[in-house]
């Protein structure tokens, strides 16, 4: 598991969803109303997947464990909890069928204060409650919430423990022959490393990224640490916020706010031509990013991993204070740029 950026979802798409919560409501916000209108929603699940697709890693994998394809869009917090989530865009993420039917279903686990004991990797880093062991392919919890993660979606079972032995293998191999690429400035270099970007189990390079220096040289071995502090120095970025995609507002003129509110059976014949993010031939959004920096119980300056859309933003900042952390601020910062904890 890795931190991936929210991205911000269209105006139009948003007043989509808010409609939608409105008739969960309407309906009496139960966890039956709002499956049952979700399962009817077409135009609003065709914008959220387009979104989750754009912020998703290669071929679309699954945010949970990083393997197989992104198939289900999974509300995290379950609509048996919080029916009125069901159409809230931070409530959902993308996961491959396994994760989110076999494994997490509809558990939602909370500390003896209502806080979720999930990690959400569009919303903290998961290395801050959980850490990769390369060598064996296992998740070792830091935390409450890492226990918690890795029991709830299965991120120890066997088959994804001998996918991360493998890819580490992989890595270690392709990062080598990436290093003599780039020192001989073959273009080939670049194709290389979005291969590796793009491949499953990309976590296992995102947890050699991590690695200290005196710790590196003998997990990974001499040849290929030489090999991995230029690839920190060169893709650092790609794997420090999450891989984004373009994301363009490319929403059919036809959906606007007077369409979506005409009546309740239009919404999907208003709406269903071009979700977000699936053409080429509308205006490039341009979205204002937001990290977060607070001070831990501790009294540690702390700062966010990855950087969020302001309605994002907001809503980790509440979490946040949930949690007990002071002093939360968000500070705009510029794609690619991530803020500093207080000095």
């Amino acid at each position: 598991m890795i931190p991936l950026q929210r991205v911000e979802i269209s105006a139009q798409a948003q007043i989509l969803l808010t409609r939608w919560t409105q008739r969960v409501e309407g309906a009496g916000a139960t966890g039956q109303t709002a499956r049952e209108l979700w399962t009817d929603a077409k135009a609003p699940k065709k914008h959220v997947r387009a979104a989750l697709e754009s912020m998703a890693r290669g071929a679309v994998r699954c945010m949970y464990c990083d393997d197989s394809r992104g198939t289900d869009i999974d509300h995290f917090e379950p609509l048996e909890r919080a029916p009125l989530r069901a159409f809230v865009w931070v409530n959902h993420l993308l996961a491959c069928s396994f994760c989110n039917s076999n494994e997490k279903n509809r558990k939602y686990p909370v500390d003896a204060e209502g806080a979720c004991l999930l990690v959400d990797p569009t919303a903290e880093d998961p290395a801050d409650h959980l850490t990769l062991r390369l060598s064996v392919g296992t998740y070792d919890p830091l935390s409450p919430k890492g226990k918690e993660t890795i029991q709830v979606f299965g991120l120890n079972r066997p088959e994804l423990i001998k996918g991360r032995v493998d890819a580490f293998v992989r890595a270690r191999s392709i990062l080598r022959d990436w290093h003599g690429l780039h020192k001989n400035a073959a273009p080939e270099a670049e194709v290389v490393a979005q291969a590796l970007l793009d491949s499953p189990f990309v976590d296992v390079v995102h947890a050699m990224t991590r690695l200290k220096p005196g710790v590196a040289v003998i997990v990974v071995g001499e040849a290929t640490v030489r090999a991995l502090d230029t690839w920190r120095a060169v893709h650092s970025h790609s794997l420090r916020v999450g891989q984004q995609r373009v994301h363009e507002d490319t929403t059919d003129a036809s959906c606007d706010k007077g369409a979506i509110d005409s009546t309740l059976a239009d919404d999907d014949l208003a709406c269903q031509g071009r979700a977000a993010g699936r053409s080429n031939d509308g205006p490039v959004r341009t979205m204002r990013n937001y990290g977060l920096i607070w001070t831990d119980p501790t009294g540690t300056p702390r700062s966010s991993a990855v950087a969020y859309d302001q309605p994002s933003a907001q809503h980790r900042k509440a979490d946040l204070e949930r949690e007990g952390r002071t002093n939360v601020e968000l500070v705009p910062v510029r794609p690619g740029e991530l803020p500093e904890p207080r000095s």
